[in-house]
């Protein structure tokens, strides 16, 4: 099984790295299984995934972390969402050729769908990786978690300050800090910040299209 789940990641790395649409920067198309996948693989243990469990990969771009958690966590449905048509694409094809059936490929905005009653509080976690600062960040993902589930946003060195930056819209989203995870063997230093949806939050959240990055919730505009 580690095996298979091995070479999956790594033929997800090749299809990542060859795509013709900018899924990654250029200089790392070189080693995507390096730096970009083998972080994604790390993410696992601390999301203290369960089978039967629905989570959201928001702004998922070549489907990273989506994909790589879907290898890792085949008995937990994923459910991989952009804005850009051409990365939904891109990776709909990926799952499809990895043959992963526990995935399902979306095209819209966060703000949008959050608000769909077949998306919204219907996952147990939601989770984005280099997508926006947390005070934005946090607004994309509340909508989608049930309450106690998880918000999940991946940072690099600077997640204290995006972190105090954020606590304004944490306390509007009926958001609570739970804990800080660091990712091992990540090529970038990189940590998980995890937060826990608490209470009925307002139908308001999140606000309309451009809202969130623009006018953060307590926070300077992205």
């Amino acid at each position: 099984m580690e095996d298979g789940v091995e070479a999956t990641l790594r033929r997800l790395a090749e299809l990542i790295a060859g795509s013709p649409h900018n899924l990654v920067s250029r200089g790392d198309r070189a080693d995507v299984f390096g730096i970009h996948v083998q972080e994604c693989r790390g993410y696992t243990a601390a999301l203290e995934l369960e089978a039967g469990q629905r989570w959201i990969d928001v702004g998922t771009g070549g489907g990273l972390p989506g994909l790589v958690l879907a290898a890792m966590a085949p008995d937990v449905h994923w459910t991989l969402v952009d804005s850009v048509a051409k990365k939904t694409e891109a990776v709909r094809g990926f799952a499809e050729t990895l043959g992963l059936p526990n995935v399902t490929v979306l095209t819209g905005r966060a703000e949008d769908l959050a608000h769909d009653a077949a998306f919204r509080e219907q996952f147990n976690g939601a989770i984005s990786r280099a997508v926006a600062p947390l005070p934005s960040l946090v607004e994309y993902l509340a909508g989608f978690v049930q309450p106690n589930g998880l918000v999940v946003g991946v940072k690099g060195p600077r997640w204290e300050d995006e972190l105090a930056a954020a606590r304004p819209a944490l306390q509007l989203l009926r958001l609570a800090e739970w804990r800080v995870v660091p990712i091992p063997d990540a090529a970038r230093p990189s940590w998980l910040v995890m937060m826990r949806r608490q209470g009925t939050l307002r139908e308001l959240y999140p606000r309309r299209a451009g809202l969130p990055k623009s006018q953060p919730l307590g926070g300077t505009p992205a």
